[in-house]
């Protein structure tokens, strides 16, 4: 289901860093392009000679860049190592040179400055790719191979089958959270999935959720805990309160939550159909995200 792995992707993307984020983009782009693309290792007192990545009919060499931190002096500095490295031992049969990073949030202008210096450099083009590039070249693979990458997405029919004790596997771990004051909980206008913004895949994975959101509701209200559901409706609204702070919204800050929710890392389908159907139900309930 593209929702989910909209969801999944762009968790993964961000979350890597080094080496792994490099394996991450090599994965995508060899089941993409068998037989074209080829990943390169260091070996020997050669290294990669500069090359992370070649795709064979379009002579482009890829340069894998994943700091936690972008920093323009060191980067600009690689960038440079990097390219004319790459112009020593790969001019012949290169073109196009792309510089593949995780910054996801946006480049220094000062990097962004050095790259289009670059530019044309003995004939050499030159392009960045983030995460819109790489998730374009994600969704282009077949639906199995999307799966064997990031795992199997719940369908509507996981979530029709998920039960109570499903519920509470996720529940408990949230429950494990500092719990914020007690406070009132509402319960959601019509028009709020348009009042917020949220995207077409988000408001689905939403809607599938709520098929089993009443189940949760019957869960908080029969479990033996009595404050457990009101207690896990004020720890996601102090999330959504510190996401807002920040300046994140709409399907960025539904992201976030997610993830809070142990979204993109539960064992099972069914695991995951419960997060959803949790996420619904405080979306319906309570006040998380904007009311109309």
């Amino acid at each position: 289901m593209r929702g989910w792995y909209e969801l999944k992707f762009s968790w993964e993307f961000r979350s890597k860093f080094g080496t792994e984020f490099q394996d991450f983009f090599a994965s995508i782009m060899e089941r993409g392009y068998p037989s074209d693309f080829q990943k390169v290792k260091p070996y020997g007192r050669h290294g990669d000679r500069k090359c992370d990545g070649y795709h064979q009919s379009l002579k482009r060499i890829y340069q894998v860049y994943g700091p936690e931190k972008m920093q323009v002096t060191e980067t600009n500095s690689k960038i440079d190592d990097d390219f004319h490295g790459v112009l020593e031992h790969w001019k012949d049969k290169m073109t196009i040179w792309v510089f593949v990073h995780n910054q996801w949030r946006g480049i220094p202008a000062e990097v962004l400055k050095k790259l289009l210096e670059l530019d044309g450099t003995d004939g050499v083009k030159i392009l960045r790719w983030c995460e819109p590039e790489l998730r374009d070249e994600f969704f282009r693979l077949p639906g199995d191979v999307q799966a064997l990458l990031l795992g199997p997405a719940p369908t509507a029919q996981v979530i029709s089958r998920v039960e109570m004790r499903d519920v509470m596997h996720v529940a408990n771990a949230i429950a494990q959270e500092e719990i914020p004051p007690a406070g009132e909980i509402h319960e959601v206008p019509a028009g709020k999935l348009k009042v917020n913004s949220l995207s077409i895949d988000v408001q689905n994975l939403l809607k599938m959720g709520s098929v089993r959101s009443k189940l949760v509701k019957k869960l908080f209200a029969e479990w033996h805990e009595p404050e457990l559901g009101d207690r896990i409706a004020r720890t996601f609204r102090s999330e959504y309160e510190r996401l807002r702070s920040s300046g994140i919204m709409g399907d960025e800050c539904f992201r976030h939550l997610w993830t809070f929710a142990g979204g993109g890392i539960q064992p099972s389908m069914k695991l995951e159909a419960a997060v959803l159907a949790l996420l619904a139900f405080l979306f319906e309930e309570c006040d998380i995200f904007e009311n109309a």
